[in-house]
């Protein structure tokens, strides 16, 4: 496997390692460790992970020629990491994490050829991404590589429909959809006015943003909200972050010069076995994403699937496909641009029968179709597939027995 992250970071991907590890494959995992703070070598959840350190990449707003130059020189490095697992190995599965792994996955798939069957697992729409960074001319350059490169898969598993249609035109190759969300196990057996007084937040009504502090969502519209709740003088609403710390220094700073500090609550990065506790704990979830382009109308937000399974009600921007989800189902609010958000959440504080009936939605939006126990099925129908492709003959570890040992899972 391929990330082009550090493994820790990459929820989606470690949902799928625990499920591959469950089920007997050997697991080897090349990440780019984009803030240098791990080890090269280490062990987890039964993996063994190679991470791969090019500066820190984080400023990309402010490094985008080195940010390019350090994905080119990923791919040589994933080349030849994979020609070194599949030197010790009798074959392959190679699952490639979005576009900064495929270029050079695809290269070692044409030149390998049997010996790897290779899997792009992607994760946003790549051509409008890069618009959103570079412009349009590079987004076609990167669309027509991605293309290129995706030709030579053996499978492609893709995050949402949207993404999935892109991806599809025109390949005949097996594709499945496998959206990032929680396993039913992962959310714990603990009331929503338990959470609250666990996590000191009782009499309050929570709206949770939970993730990284990025462009990609509109936080214009939480502030301009805690600047009305302010005149109103309403303040038994409060907006908590959890999150990396680093990526929220900059809206703290401005939350703080514009007097509304008090409607905030900043906690900074939660263990993964606190996470939904503070979803449990909230009466709203924001996922209110920007209008930047094609990348961000198509987003699914995890969040928005940790809500369901929490029971939480979602807000979302309008003309986006979260929109039409939580239209479908009927789990959340859709918001218009231009629409009073402070309003809106004054609406649904008052109404809790209402908030009560989105949150029943989403839970069970969720058990029908977004549960991670769901999308292990497909991914295990997706490898059992690929096992018993004729093109790729994996043998067992030891001739001398015949129990059928799983593949390297790389």
């Amino acid at each position: 496997m391929v990330v082009a992250n550090a493994f820790v970071t990459a929820t989606r991907v470690r949902r799928e390692v625990r499920s591959l590890a469950g089920r007997g494959y050997e697991l080897h995992i090349l990440c780019w460790d984009r803030q240098g703070r791990h080890p090269s070598r280490e062990k987890i959840a039964q993996c063994q992970i190679c991470n791969i350190r090019l500066g820190k990449t984080a400023g990309l707003p402010f490094s985008r020629l080195y940010y390019v130059m350090a994905a080119i020189l990923f791919q040589v490095i994933t080349f030849i990491w994979i020609l070194k697992q599949v030197a010790t190995s009798h074959a392959v599965i190679l699952h490639a994490h979005d576009f900064n792994t495929l270029p050079g996955s695809a290269v070692a798939k044409l030149f390998l050829r049997n010996r790897v069957r290779l899997v792009y697992d992607c994760h946003e729409l790549t051509p409008g991404l890069y618009q959103e960074w570079f412009g349009s001319f590079v987004a076609a350059v990167v669309g027509s590589v991605e293309r290129a490169a995706v030709s030579h898969a053996d499978a492609i598993v893709s995050v949402n429909e949207a993404v999935h249609s892109h991806l599809k035109q025109g390949n005949p190759v097996r594709a499945e959809i496998i959206y990032n969300c929680p396993a039913i196990a992962e959310i714990p057996k603990i009331q929503p006015v338990d959470a609250k007084e666990k996590l000191g937040l009782s009499g309050r009504f929570v709206v949770l943003f939970s993730g990284w502090v990025r462009q990609d969502y509109d936080f214009d519209m939480i502030l301009e909200a805690a600047r009305d709740l302010e005149r109103s003088h309403l303040t038994d609403i409060i907006f908590v972050f959890i999150g990396p710390s680093e990526t929220m220094v900059p809206l703290i700073d401005t939350v703080t010069n514009a007097g509304v500090r008090s409607f905030f609550d900043f906690r900074g990065w939660v263990p993964e076995s606190e996470l939904f506790t503070y979803y449990l704990a909230s009466d709203l979830c924001y996922a209110v994403t920007r209008d930047l382009g094609p990348s961000t109308k198509i987003l699914t937000p995890i969040k928005m699937f940790e809500s369901m399974a929490c029971g939480v009600p979602v807000i979302v921007r309008d003309g986006t496909l979260a929109a039409e989800i939580v239209r479908h189902w009927g789990c959340g609010t859709v918001i218009k641009t231009g629409s009073s958000f402070a309003d809106e959440l004054i609406r649904l504080k008052q109404n809790k029968e209402k908030l009560r009936t989105l949150g029943a939605a989403g839970l069970n939006a969720y058990h029908q179709a977004y549960s991670w126990n769901l999308m292990e099925a497909r991914l295990m129908q997706l490898y059992a597939e690929l096992e018993n492709s004729h093109l790729l003959s994996l043998e067992p570890k030891d001739s001398s027995s015949s129990t059928r040992v799983s593949p390297a899972m790389r």
